[in-house]
Protein backbone atom coordinates (compact mmCIF):
# COMPACT_ATOMS: atom_id res chain seq x y z
CA UNK A 1 0.00 0.00 0.00
CA UNK A 2 1.20 3.49 -0.82
CA UNK A 3 1.82 5.84 2.07
CA UNK A 4 -0.63 8.80 2.30
CA UNK A 5 2.07 11.10 3.67
CA UNK A 6 2.96 12.79 0.40
CA UNK A 7 -0.69 13.62 -0.24
CA UNK A 8 -1.02 15.19 3.23
CA UNK A 9 2.16 17.13 2.72
CA UNK A 10 0.88 18.39 -0.59
CA UNK A 11 -2.37 19.49 1.01
CA UNK A 12 -0.52 21.22 3.84
CA UNK A 13 1.67 23.03 1.35
CA UNK A 14 -1.33 24.26 -0.66
CA UNK A 15 -2.98 25.54 2.52
CA UNK A 16 0.04 27.50 3.65
CA UNK A 17 0.55 28.98 0.20
CA UNK A 18 -2.67 31.04 0.56
CA UNK A 19 -3.38 33.34 3.55
CA UNK A 20 -6.41 32.44 5.68
CA UNK A 21 -9.52 34.59 5.23
CA UNK A 22 -8.98 36.36 8.54
CA UNK A 23 -5.44 37.34 7.55
CA UNK A 24 -6.69 38.60 4.20
CA UNK A 25 -9.34 40.75 5.88
CA UNK A 26 -6.73 42.27 8.20
CA UNK A 27 -4.47 43.01 5.26
CA UNK A 28 -7.30 44.71 3.37
CA UNK A 29 -8.20 46.73 6.47
CA UNK A 30 -4.64 47.94 6.92
CA UNK A 31 -4.41 48.95 3.29
CA UNK A 32 -7.60 51.04 3.52
CA UNK A 33 -6.75 52.72 6.80
CA UNK A 34 -5.64 56.36 6.42
CA UNK A 35 -2.79 57.56 8.58
CA UNK A 36 -3.84 60.46 10.86
CA UNK A 37 -2.80 63.92 9.67
CA UNK A 38 -0.54 66.19 11.71
CA UNK A 39 -3.58 68.33 12.59
CA UNK A 40 -5.51 65.29 13.81
CA UNK A 41 -2.57 64.21 15.93
CA UNK A 42 -2.23 67.73 17.38
CA UNK A 43 -5.93 67.75 18.35
CA UNK A 44 -5.22 64.74 20.53
CA UNK A 45 -2.76 66.87 22.54
CA UNK A 46 -4.57 70.14 23.38
CA UNK A 47 -1.88 71.06 25.90
CA UNK A 48 0.91 70.89 23.33
CA UNK A 49 2.75 74.02 22.18
CA UNK A 50 1.50 73.46 18.61
CA UNK A 51 -2.13 73.42 19.71
CA UNK A 52 -1.69 76.52 21.89
CA UNK A 53 -0.08 78.37 18.99
CA UNK A 54 -3.06 77.47 16.81
CA UNK A 55 -5.42 78.96 19.39
CA UNK A 56 -3.35 82.15 19.59
CA UNK A 57 -3.43 82.64 15.81
CA UNK A 58 -7.16 81.84 15.72
CA UNK A 59 -7.72 84.55 18.32
CA UNK A 60 -5.76 87.01 16.17
CA UNK A 61 -7.97 86.22 13.17
CA UNK A 62 -11.04 86.85 15.32
CA UNK A 63 -9.70 90.25 16.39
CA UNK A 64 -8.95 91.25 12.78
CA UNK A 65 -12.34 90.12 11.45
CA UNK A 66 -14.33 91.68 14.31
CA UNK A 67 -12.59 95.05 13.91
CA UNK A 68 -12.95 95.03 10.12
CA UNK A 69 -16.64 94.32 10.44
CA UNK A 70 -17.11 97.15 12.95
CA UNK A 71 -15.14 99.55 10.74
CA UNK A 72 -17.32 98.81 7.70
CA UNK A 73 -20.48 99.17 9.80
CA UNK A 74 -19.28 102.56 11.05
CA UNK A 75 -18.44 103.69 7.50
CA UNK A 76 -21.89 102.76 6.21
CA UNK A 77 -23.62 104.37 9.18
CA UNK A 78 -21.62 107.61 8.83
CA UNK A 79 -21.50 108.02 5.05
CA UNK A 80 -24.40 105.98 3.70
CA UNK A 81 -22.07 104.01 1.41
CA UNK A 82 -20.29 100.70 1.93
CA UNK A 83 -16.59 100.42 2.64
CA UNK A 84 -15.78 99.40 -0.93
CA UNK A 85 -17.95 102.16 -2.39
CA UNK A 86 -16.04 104.65 -0.25
CA UNK A 87 -12.71 103.21 -1.36
CA UNK A 88 -13.83 103.65 -4.97
CA UNK A 89 -14.76 107.29 -4.30
CA UNK A 90 -11.36 107.94 -2.75
CA UNK A 91 -9.58 106.27 -5.69
CA UNK A 92 -11.51 108.40 -8.21
CA UNK A 93 -10.88 111.57 -6.18
CA UNK A 94 -7.14 110.86 -6.30
CA UNK A 95 -7.18 110.04 -10.03
CA UNK A 96 -9.97 112.00 -11.77
CA UNK A 97 -10.73 110.43 -15.16
CA UNK A 98 -10.02 106.91 -13.91
CA UNK A 99 -11.33 104.09 -16.14
CA UNK A 100 -13.40 101.13 -14.95
CA UNK A 101 -10.59 98.69 -15.69
CA UNK A 102 -8.08 100.70 -13.71
CA UNK A 103 -10.51 101.03 -10.80
CA UNK A 104 -11.03 97.25 -10.77
CA UNK A 105 -7.25 96.77 -10.52
CA UNK A 106 -6.98 99.42 -7.79
CA UNK A 107 -9.63 97.63 -5.71
CA UNK A 108 -8.49 94.07 -6.65
CA UNK A 109 -12.00 93.10 -7.78
CA UNK A 110 -13.44 91.64 -10.97
CA UNK A 111 -14.27 94.19 -13.66
CA UNK A 112 -17.92 93.12 -13.57
CA UNK A 113 -17.95 93.83 -9.82
CA UNK A 114 -16.44 97.27 -10.45
CA UNK A 115 -19.07 97.98 -13.11
CA UNK A 116 -21.90 97.03 -10.74
CA UNK A 117 -20.30 99.16 -8.05
CA UNK A 118 -20.17 102.17 -10.36
CA UNK A 119 -23.74 101.65 -11.54
CA UNK A 120 -24.84 102.04 -7.93
CA UNK A 121 -22.61 105.07 -7.27
CA UNK A 122 -23.93 106.77 -10.41
CA UNK A 123 -27.50 105.98 -9.37
CA UNK A 124 -26.88 107.48 -5.93
CA UNK A 125 -25.36 110.63 -7.46
CA UNK A 126 -21.75 110.20 -6.30
CA UNK A 127 -20.07 109.53 -9.67
CA UNK A 128 -20.50 110.61 -13.28
CA UNK A 129 -19.25 108.88 -16.40
CA UNK A 130 -17.80 110.77 -19.34
CA UNK A 131 -16.89 109.42 -22.78
CA UNK A 132 -13.55 110.84 -23.82
CA UNK A 133 -10.94 110.33 -26.49
CA UNK A 134 -11.15 110.59 -30.26
CA UNK A 135 -13.46 107.62 -30.74
CA UNK A 136 -15.47 108.29 -27.56
CA UNK A 137 -15.03 104.67 -26.46
CA UNK A 138 -13.03 105.44 -23.32
CA UNK A 139 -15.30 105.92 -20.29
CA UNK A 140 -13.74 108.11 -17.61
CA UNK A 141 -14.98 108.45 -14.05
CA UNK A 142 -15.39 111.66 -12.06
CA UNK A 143 -16.87 112.54 -8.68
CA UNK A 144 -19.87 114.80 -8.34
CA UNK A 145 -19.95 117.44 -5.61
CA UNK A 146 -21.78 114.92 -3.44
CA UNK A 147 -19.08 112.34 -4.11
CA UNK A 148 -16.29 114.79 -3.29
CA UNK A 149 -17.94 115.76 -0.01
CA UNK A 150 -18.38 112.13 0.99
CA UNK A 151 -14.78 111.23 0.10
CA UNK A 152 -13.37 114.26 1.94
CA UNK A 153 -15.42 113.80 5.11
CA UNK A 154 -15.24 110.00 5.37
CA UNK A 155 -13.99 108.31 8.54
CA UNK A 156 -10.37 107.28 8.36
CA UNK A 157 -8.78 105.19 7.04
CA UNK A 158 -11.05 105.86 4.09
CA UNK A 159 -9.52 103.19 1.86
CA UNK A 160 -10.17 100.53 4.48
CA UNK A 161 -8.63 99.45 7.77
CA UNK A 162 -6.90 96.32 6.47
CA UNK A 163 -5.61 98.00 3.30
CA UNK A 164 -4.20 100.88 5.34
CA UNK A 165 -2.59 98.52 7.85
CA UNK A 166 -0.92 96.45 5.12
CA UNK A 167 0.47 99.57 3.45
CA UNK A 168 1.80 100.72 6.83
CA UNK A 169 3.93 97.59 7.21
CA UNK A 170 7.40 97.28 5.63
CA UNK A 171 7.34 95.66 2.20
CA UNK A 172 9.28 92.60 3.35
CA UNK A 173 6.72 92.01 6.12
CA UNK A 174 3.84 92.14 3.65
CA UNK A 175 5.72 89.78 1.30
CA UNK A 176 6.27 87.34 4.16
CA UNK A 177 2.63 87.59 5.22
CA UNK A 178 1.55 86.87 1.65
CA UNK A 179 3.75 83.78 1.53
CA UNK A 180 2.44 82.47 4.85
CA UNK A 181 -1.17 83.08 3.88
CA UNK A 182 -0.60 81.21 0.62
CA UNK A 183 0.57 78.25 2.73
CA UNK A 184 -2.50 78.60 4.94
CA UNK A 185 -4.84 78.64 1.93
CA UNK A 186 -3.11 75.52 0.64
CA UNK A 187 -3.47 73.82 4.02
CA UNK A 188 -7.17 74.65 4.08
CA UNK A 189 -7.38 72.73 0.82
CA UNK A 190 -9.47 75.06 -1.33
CA UNK A 191 -9.45 74.12 -5.00
CA UNK A 192 -10.45 77.60 -6.16
CA UNK A 193 -9.92 80.78 -4.23
CA UNK A 194 -13.56 81.60 -3.59
CA UNK A 195 -14.09 85.23 -2.70
CA UNK A 196 -10.79 86.54 -4.01
CA UNK A 197 -12.58 88.97 -6.36
CA UNK A 198 -15.33 89.92 -3.90
CA UNK A 199 -14.88 93.04 -1.75
CA UNK A 200 -14.29 92.55 1.97
CA UNK A 201 -17.21 94.79 2.90
CA UNK A 202 -19.47 92.43 0.93
CA UNK A 203 -18.00 89.28 2.49
CA UNK A 204 -18.36 90.73 6.00
CA UNK A 205 -21.87 92.06 5.44
CA UNK A 206 -24.71 90.09 7.01
CA UNK A 207 -25.89 89.19 3.49
CA UNK A 208 -22.36 88.88 2.14
CA UNK A 209 -22.42 85.11 1.63
CA UNK A 210 -25.62 85.32 -0.39
CA UNK A 211 -24.31 88.32 -2.35
CA UNK A 212 -21.06 86.51 -3.13
CA UNK A 213 -22.98 83.69 -4.82
CA UNK A 214 -24.87 85.93 -7.23
CA UNK A 215 -23.55 87.10 -10.55
CA UNK A 216 -24.44 90.71 -9.80
CA UNK A 217 -22.73 91.54 -6.57
CA UNK A 218 -23.91 94.44 -4.45
CA UNK A 219 -20.83 96.14 -3.10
Amino acid sequence: MLSPMPARASTRQSQTSKPPRAVARIARGNRGRRAPSSAELAMQSPESAHYRQMLAVLTQFRVVIANLKKHYQDVEKTTGVTGTQLWALVAISQQPGLTVGTLARELAVHQSTASNLLDRLVELGYVTRAREGIDQRVVSLYLTDKGKTTANNAPQPSMGMLQHALLSLPDERVAGLREHLDELIGAIGVKRKAGEGTPLSTLLHKDGLKAGRTKTRKT
